[in-house]
């Protein structure tokens, strides 16, 4: 779900690539490359936990799925604040599958629980209206990339290894599809921000979390995991008569 949408409900309940790493230990992986050295890895499992905090009324969201980071290819679930089933999407290429309609076909047997949407027919108002889910989830994999000057924090008791920095968006201009970027513009501050950042042995991204609060006061947390590189995305659709064409 877009932040939007959540931030929305809050306010209806209450009312990188880093340049270089300051410590140049060889105990830990380099910052540099971080998405790239991910990016190659392949495919990768992904959390996302979202919490918004608006005058004390807390709302959360969690997407979890499958995701590759060189073609669109990935298979997303969505638990949504209030959701009585959670939302799944099959992503792939142009194309994205989702069982939008589930809840009406269970009260109306003559109802497609899934639906079909072409992106490419979209207009440009259309996409910005419906934002990249798929670029949603990739995204936090790019924040390392606006990082300049990041610090090396120390190794955890799971192995991997903690840096902190500042995500400036303005580094990440050139650096990611226009699809990302939109999503990023979506998702976190336009100004610098303070990120964490966890790498494995491989120098690849595990977790990045991130932390702010609205110009209003409302808090954000987004903190996202990767794990499981170079697994297979399973985009097995139901059964034709199950999916209804919804492409302009």
């Amino acid at each position: 779900m877009r932040l939007a949408a959540l931030l929305a409900s809050s306010a209806v309940l209450v009312a990188g690539c880093g340049d270089s790493s300051s410590d140049s230990s060889q105990e830990h992986p380099s910052f540099a490359g971080v998405h790239e050295r991910t990016k190659a890895a392949g495919p990768a499992r992904f959390r996302m936990l979202i919490s918004i905090n608006a005058g004390g009324t807390r709302i959360t969201a969690e997407e979890r799925g499958t995701t590759s980071f060189a073609a669109r290819r990935a298979h997303l679930f969505k638990q949504l604040p209030g959701g009585q089933f959670p939302q799944e999407l099959v992503v792939i290429g142009p194309y994205t599958y989702t069982n939008a309609n589930v809840q009406a076909a269970l009260a109306d047997p003559s109802v497609r629980p899934w639906t079909k949407l072409d992106t490419r027919k979209l207009t440009p108002k259309q996409r910005h209206d419906q934002p990249d889910e798929l670029a949603h989830v990739q995204a936090p994999a790019y924040l390392p990339a606006g990082v300049s000057a990041p610090t090396y924090g120390g190794k955890e008791s799971d192995g991997t290894f903690r840096f902190s920095g500042r995500v400036d968006p303005k580094r990440l201009t050139g650096r990611a599809a226009p699809a990302v970027l939109t999503a990023l513009a979506n998702d976190y501050p336009g100004k610098t921000f303070p990120a964490t950042f966890w790498l494995d042995e491989e120098g690849r991204l595990r977790r990045v979390l991130v932390r702010y609060s609205t110009p209003q006061g409302t808090k954000l947390t987004l903190d996202t995991t990767y794990a499981d590189f170079g697994r297979k995305v399973d985009v097995t659709l139901p059964a034709a008569n199950e999916i209804k064409d919804i492409s302009p």
